[in-house]
Protein backbone atom coordinates (compact mmCIF):
# COMPACT_ATOMS: atom_id res chain seq x y z
CA UNK A 1 0.00 0.00 0.00
CA UNK A 2 1.13 3.36 -0.81
CA UNK A 3 1.49 6.07 1.74
CA UNK A 4 0.77 9.84 0.82
CA UNK A 5 -1.87 9.95 -1.46
CA UNK A 6 -5.30 12.19 -0.39
CA UNK A 7 -6.98 9.28 -0.41
CA UNK A 8 -4.94 7.24 1.48
CA UNK A 9 -4.47 10.00 3.89
CA UNK A 10 -7.79 10.27 4.39
CA UNK A 11 -8.12 5.85 4.56
CA UNK A 12 -5.93 6.36 7.46
CA UNK A 13 -7.10 9.22 9.43
CA UNK A 14 -10.72 7.28 9.14
CA UNK A 15 -9.74 4.18 10.68
CA UNK A 16 -7.88 5.88 13.62
CA UNK A 17 -10.41 7.78 14.38
CA UNK A 18 -12.58 4.39 14.75
CA UNK A 19 -10.14 3.49 17.48
CA UNK A 20 -8.85 6.21 20.07
CA UNK A 21 -10.39 8.75 22.23
CA UNK A 22 -9.95 11.74 23.51
CA UNK A 23 -10.87 13.53 27.24
CA UNK A 24 -13.58 15.53 28.41
CA UNK A 25 -16.03 13.34 30.34
CA UNK A 26 -19.25 14.86 30.64
CA UNK A 27 -21.41 12.20 32.23
CA UNK A 28 -21.17 10.30 35.59
CA UNK A 29 -20.43 6.68 35.97
CA UNK A 30 -22.68 3.55 35.06
CA UNK A 31 -20.02 0.69 34.96
CA UNK A 32 -16.63 -0.82 36.43
CA UNK A 33 -14.10 2.31 35.47
CA UNK A 34 -11.19 1.62 33.27
CA UNK A 35 -8.45 3.28 35.04
CA UNK A 36 -5.63 3.44 32.29
CA UNK A 37 -4.63 2.13 29.14
CA UNK A 38 -4.14 -1.88 28.27
CA UNK A 39 -1.64 -2.69 25.96
CA UNK A 40 -1.37 -6.36 23.85
CA UNK A 41 2.14 -7.58 25.50
CA UNK A 42 5.25 -6.50 22.72
CA UNK A 43 5.69 -9.79 20.56
CA UNK A 44 1.96 -10.40 20.28
CA UNK A 45 0.55 -10.91 16.66
CA UNK A 46 -2.60 -10.90 15.53
CA UNK A 47 -4.57 -10.11 11.59
CA UNK A 48 -7.71 -8.72 11.15
CA UNK A 49 -10.75 -9.82 8.18
CA UNK A 50 -11.12 -6.52 6.09
CA UNK A 51 -14.25 -5.28 4.68
CA UNK A 52 -14.35 -2.06 2.25
CA UNK A 53 -16.89 -0.88 -0.12
CA UNK A 54 -17.33 2.59 -1.59
CA UNK A 55 -14.45 4.88 -1.06
CA UNK A 56 -12.63 2.91 0.98
CA UNK A 57 -12.19 0.47 -2.26
CA UNK A 58 -14.06 -2.77 -2.52
CA UNK A 59 -13.31 -6.59 -1.35
CA UNK A 60 -12.16 -8.30 1.25
CA UNK A 61 -8.52 -8.58 2.36
CA UNK A 62 -6.25 -9.86 5.61
CA UNK A 63 -4.22 -7.19 7.37
CA UNK A 64 -2.01 -8.08 10.17
CA UNK A 65 -0.47 -6.50 13.01
CA UNK A 66 2.14 -6.89 15.39
CA UNK A 67 3.24 -5.36 19.10
CA UNK A 68 6.74 -3.96 18.53
CA UNK A 69 7.92 -3.33 21.63
CA UNK A 70 9.14 0.39 22.49
CA UNK A 71 10.61 2.61 20.59
CA UNK A 72 12.07 6.32 20.75
CA UNK A 73 10.03 8.89 19.61
CA UNK A 74 10.96 12.68 19.57
CA UNK A 75 13.69 11.53 22.37
CA UNK A 76 10.78 9.93 23.97
CA UNK A 77 9.85 5.91 25.11
CA UNK A 78 6.63 5.07 22.91
CA UNK A 79 5.08 1.90 22.17
CA UNK A 80 5.33 0.80 18.86
CA UNK A 81 2.32 -1.45 16.78
CA UNK A 82 3.12 -2.16 13.09
CA UNK A 83 -0.01 -2.07 11.15
CA UNK A 84 -0.44 -2.54 7.06
CA UNK A 85 -0.21 1.28 6.66
CA UNK A 86 3.15 1.65 8.80
CA UNK A 87 4.01 2.19 12.76
CA UNK A 88 2.04 3.85 14.89
CA UNK A 89 3.91 5.23 18.22
CA UNK A 90 1.58 5.77 21.58
CA UNK A 91 2.36 7.02 24.57
CA UNK A 92 2.66 4.28 27.50
CA UNK A 93 1.49 6.25 30.55
CA UNK A 94 -1.87 7.97 28.81
CA UNK A 95 -1.94 5.89 25.64
CA UNK A 96 -2.11 8.45 23.15
CA UNK A 97 -1.34 8.06 19.31
CA UNK A 98 1.15 10.16 18.40
CA UNK A 99 1.92 9.61 14.99
CA UNK A 100 2.20 6.99 12.17
CA UNK A 101 5.56 6.37 11.17
CA UNK A 102 7.26 4.56 7.76
CA UNK A 103 10.91 4.09 7.43
CA UNK A 104 11.05 6.38 10.90
CA UNK A 105 9.71 9.02 9.01
CA UNK A 106 6.22 10.40 10.45
CA UNK A 107 3.27 10.18 7.61
CA UNK A 108 0.45 11.32 10.11
CA UNK A 109 0.74 12.87 13.45
CA UNK A 110 -1.94 14.42 15.90
CA UNK A 111 -1.25 17.42 18.18
CA UNK A 112 -2.72 16.19 21.33
CA UNK A 113 -1.99 12.65 20.82
CA UNK A 114 -5.27 10.80 20.63
CA UNK A 115 -6.06 9.06 23.98
CA UNK A 116 -8.60 6.97 25.72
CA UNK A 117 -10.09 9.31 28.61
CA UNK A 118 -8.93 7.83 32.21
CA UNK A 119 -11.29 6.26 34.09
CA UNK A 120 -13.21 5.51 31.11
CA UNK A 121 -16.86 4.08 32.05
CA UNK A 122 -20.27 3.67 29.91
CA UNK A 123 -22.81 6.40 29.73
CA UNK A 124 -19.77 8.90 29.45
CA UNK A 125 -19.76 11.13 26.34
CA UNK A 126 -17.33 14.14 25.05
CA UNK A 127 -16.07 16.19 22.36
CA UNK A 128 -12.19 17.22 22.08
CA UNK A 129 -10.48 18.98 19.12
CA UNK A 130 -7.17 17.89 18.04
CA UNK A 131 -5.20 18.77 14.78
CA UNK A 132 -4.05 15.58 12.49
CA UNK A 133 -1.11 16.44 9.77
CA UNK A 134 -0.06 15.14 7.03
CA UNK A 135 3.64 15.39 6.35
CA UNK A 136 3.66 14.56 2.62
CA UNK A 137 2.26 17.95 1.86
CA UNK A 138 2.39 19.19 5.44
CA UNK A 139 -1.21 19.63 5.16
CA UNK A 140 -3.06 20.29 9.15
CA UNK A 141 -6.50 20.07 9.66
CA UNK A 142 -8.65 20.43 13.33
CA UNK A 143 -11.25 17.72 13.82
CA UNK A 144 -13.49 17.61 16.60
CA UNK A 145 -15.25 14.47 16.90
CA UNK A 146 -17.97 13.62 19.61
CA UNK A 147 -17.39 10.17 21.75
CA UNK A 148 -19.74 8.40 23.47
CA UNK A 149 -18.72 4.63 25.61
CA UNK A 150 -22.03 2.69 25.19
CA UNK A 151 -21.77 -0.56 26.15
CA UNK A 152 -19.36 -3.48 28.04
CA UNK A 153 -20.85 -6.38 25.99
CA UNK A 154 -19.97 -9.55 24.39
CA UNK A 155 -18.80 -9.59 20.89
CA UNK A 156 -18.40 -12.70 18.95
CA UNK A 157 -15.39 -12.11 15.78
CA UNK A 158 -13.86 -14.85 13.96
CA UNK A 159 -10.93 -15.26 16.97
CA UNK A 160 -13.73 -15.85 19.19
CA UNK A 161 -16.28 -14.27 21.83
CA UNK A 162 -15.05 -10.96 23.92
CA UNK A 163 -16.36 -8.92 26.38
CA UNK A 164 -15.21 -5.19 25.23
CA UNK A 165 -16.31 -1.96 25.45
CA UNK A 166 -18.27 -0.06 21.87
CA UNK A 167 -17.57 3.73 21.56
CA UNK A 168 -19.12 5.43 19.19
CA UNK A 169 -17.96 8.82 17.20
CA UNK A 170 -19.31 10.92 14.98
CA UNK A 171 -18.38 14.17 13.28
CA UNK A 172 -20.08 15.72 10.20
CA UNK A 173 -19.08 13.61 7.37
CA UNK A 174 -18.48 9.97 9.30
CA UNK A 175 -19.21 7.65 12.12
CA UNK A 176 -17.69 4.66 14.02
CA UNK A 177 -17.86 2.66 15.95
CA UNK A 178 -15.35 0.15 18.22
CA UNK A 179 -15.13 -2.47 20.00
CA UNK A 180 -12.25 -2.54 22.72
CA UNK A 181 -11.16 -5.69 24.76
CA UNK A 182 -9.08 -5.18 27.93
CA UNK A 183 -8.92 -8.90 28.27
CA UNK A 184 -6.60 -8.37 25.07
CA UNK A 185 -5.59 -4.60 25.21
CA UNK A 186 -6.76 -4.65 21.51
CA UNK A 187 -9.51 -3.14 19.38
CA UNK A 188 -11.49 -6.53 18.16
CA UNK A 189 -14.01 -5.27 15.89
CA UNK A 190 -14.77 -1.98 14.06
CA UNK A 191 -17.05 0.06 11.57
CA UNK A 192 -16.54 3.48 9.74
CA UNK A 193 -19.07 5.33 7.54
CA UNK A 194 -18.49 7.82 5.61
CA UNK A 195 -21.40 10.29 4.95
CA UNK A 196 -22.21 11.46 1.20
CA UNK A 197 -20.47 14.95 2.26
CA UNK A 198 -17.11 13.39 3.31
CA UNK A 199 -13.96 14.55 0.92
CA UNK A 200 -13.35 11.23 -0.01
CA UNK A 201 -17.31 9.97 -0.83
CA UNK A 202 -19.31 7.85 1.13
CA UNK A 203 -17.99 4.62 1.75
CA UNK A 204 -18.15 1.81 4.64
CA UNK A 205 -14.84 -0.38 6.01
CA UNK A 206 -15.52 -3.09 8.56
CA UNK A 207 -12.82 -5.09 10.24
CA UNK A 208 -13.25 -7.60 12.76
CA UNK A 209 -10.30 -9.60 14.42
CA UNK A 210 -9.75 -13.26 13.03
CA UNK A 211 -6.62 -14.64 14.80
CA UNK A 212 -4.05 -13.38 17.66
CA UNK A 213 -0.86 -14.68 19.51
CA UNK A 214 -0.93 -13.16 22.57
CA UNK A 215 3.00 -13.50 23.77
CA UNK A 216 2.82 -14.48 27.38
Amino acid sequence: MRIGTSNNYRNLVAAFLAGFVCAGCTTTPTSPKVLGPVFIPPGSEWSNVRRDSGSFGSGVSHVAGKALGTQNWQGRPHLAFETPEGVNVRNPTTGGLAALVKDGKPLVSWDPPISWHYPMWVGETWSTPFRVTNHANNQTTEIRPTFSVEALENVNVPAGTFKAYRVRSTSLTMESLTWYSLDLGLFVKTRVERYSNHPAGPGVREQDLLTVNVKR
